[in-house]
C-alpha cells in the first residue's frame, strides 16, 4: 500500500459542503474527511519529547473509513521544523509499555464461581491573503505543508480557502487563542501523484520540532470534535512526568506506564517515557491544552493483567485425591498417637 495511501485518513482540515458538519480529530489537530466519504478519526498517538528547551511532536491519526482528500492542522508555540517520522515508531512504544502478565491457575472445582477471578488493569505501582505571512511551503512525501502566522482565525482560514483547504465554520474561533499568544499554524494536506486515489488506516507519522520551556500538547483545536475522541501521548524526557494542565478538568488521563525505556528514537537522558491516555466523550467540553511538569519522584509504573488457567477436571481430581490421602495419613497418625497414649495410661 502507498505510503500516501495509509496518510489520506489524517488530515482533513475542513469543508463545509451541501450542509454537511465535519468531524474533528482528538489533539493537536483536526481530520476532517471530503463530504462523499464516511471516514472519521476516532483517536491518536503522539510521543511528545523534551529536552532542555527543544520539544518534538511525533503525531498519528487513527481513520475509521476511506477518504479521497485530507488535510490537518496543527498549533505549535514557536517556528516548526516538520518530517516524515519512523512508520514503526508507535508499535514499539505500544510494546514497551504493555502491561506485565501474571499468570493463575484455578481448578475445575471453582471454575467460573468468581473465586480466583482475573482482575485487569491492577496498579503495579500524560504569502497571499491579508493578514497572513507564509514562513514556509514544501511537499514532504503524501504532504503539502505550510507553516503560517496570521493576525486573526479569519484572515489565516480565508488564506486556507484560497488555497485548497475547504474549512468549517468553527475553525477561525477556535484558532483565535492561539493567534492571539503568536503561535505558529501548520497545515497539512495530502498531495496524491495520481488523481482518485484515497487513503485510509493509521496514519504516517509526522514529526514537529520547535523551541519549547514547557512541555505541552495541543488539544484546544479538538474543541470542534463532533464524536468521541481517544488520544493517547508518550512522554519522554530527562523525569517521569505529571500531568499538570488537562484539556478538559473532569477527564483525568490514566497513567500507562512509567519508567526509563531502550529505544532508538529516545536519546539519554530524555528517555523516561510516561505514558497517558484520555477519551473525551464531550470533545466541546476542551478548553486548554495538556501540559506536563517533572513528577517530585520518577517512581516507575507497570499495568498488571491477571490471567487466570484452568487445569481442567482430571488435574482436579489429582489435586482432590492428593488433599484427601494427606488427611488420611494425618488423621492415621493422629489415631495411632491417642491409642499409644490410652495403652500407657
Amino acid at each position: 500500500m502507498k505510503l500516501w495511501r495509509v496518510v489520506a485518513g489524517v488530515l482533513a482540515v475542513g469543508f463545509i459542503a451541501a450542509g454537511v458538519t465535519p468531524a474533528w480529530a482528538c489533539a493537536c489537530g483536526g481530520y476532517l474527511p471530503d463530504a462523499q466519504s464516511r471516514a472519521r478519526a476516532y483517536g491518536e498517538n503522539a510521543l511528545v519529547q523534551h529536552d532542555g528547551g527543544t520539544e518534538k511532536i511525533t503525531l498519528s491519526m487513527a481513520i475509521n473509513g476511506i477518504s479521497k482528500k485530507a488535510a490537518w492542522i496543527m498549533p505549535v508555540p514557536a517556528a516548526a521544523k516538520v518530517e516524515l517520522g519512523d512508520d514503526q515508531l508507535f508499535y514499539r512504544l505500544d510494546r514497551l509499555t504493555r502491561p506485565k502478565i501474571v499468570y493463575k491457575k484455578t481448578y475445575w472445582p471453582f471454575r467460573d464461581l468468581g473465586i480466583m477471578r482475573n482482575s485487569r488493569g491492577l496498579a503495579g505501582e500524560a504569502a497571499p491573503g491579508s493578514g497572513v505571512n507564509v514562513r514556509q511551503q514544501m511537499v514532504l512525501g503524501p504532504f503539502a505543508v505550510a507553516r503560517l502566522t496570521g493576525s486573526t482565525g479569519t484572515a489565516v482560514t480565508d488564506w486556507l480557502r484560497t488555497n485548497g483547504y475547504v474549512v468549517p465554520a468553527t475553525l477561525a474561533a477556535n484558532l483565535t487563542p492561539y493567534l492571539t499568544e503568536k503561535w505558529e499554524i501548520v497545515a497539512v494536506k495530502l498531495a496524491p501523484k495520481r488523481d482518485g486515489e484515497s487513503l485510509s488506516g493509521a496514519t504516517p507519522p509526522l514529526r514537529l520540532t520547535f523551541a519549547s520551556q514547557r512541555i505541552v500538547y495541543p488539544m484546544r483545536l479538538s474543541k470542534g470534535a463532533t464524536t468521541s475522541q481517544t488520544v493517547t501521548v508518550y512522554v519522554a524526557a530527562e523525569h517521569r512526568v505529571d500531568a499538570t494542565k488537562l484539556p478538559d478538568a473532569s477527564v483525568k488521563p490514566e497513567l500507562l506506564f512509567a519508567g526509563r525505556v531502550e529505544d532508538a528514537a529516545l536519546t539519554t537522558p530524555a528517555n523516561f517515557l510516561t505514558a497517558y491516555t484520555a477519551t473525551y466523550s464531550e470533545p466541546g467540553r476542551i478548553t486548554d491544552d495538556f501540559t506536563f511538569a517533572p513528577s517530585a519522584t520518577d517512581a516507575e509504573y507497570q499495568r498488571v493483567e491477571v490471567v487466570t488457567t484452568n487445569d481442567g477436571f482430571w488435574s482436579t481430581v489429582g489435586v482432590l485425591f492428593g488433599g484427601l490421602l494427606l488427611i488420611g495419613v494425618g488423621a492415621a497418625v493422629i489415631a495411632r498417637v491417642l491409642v499409644r497414649r490410652s495403652r500407657l495410661s
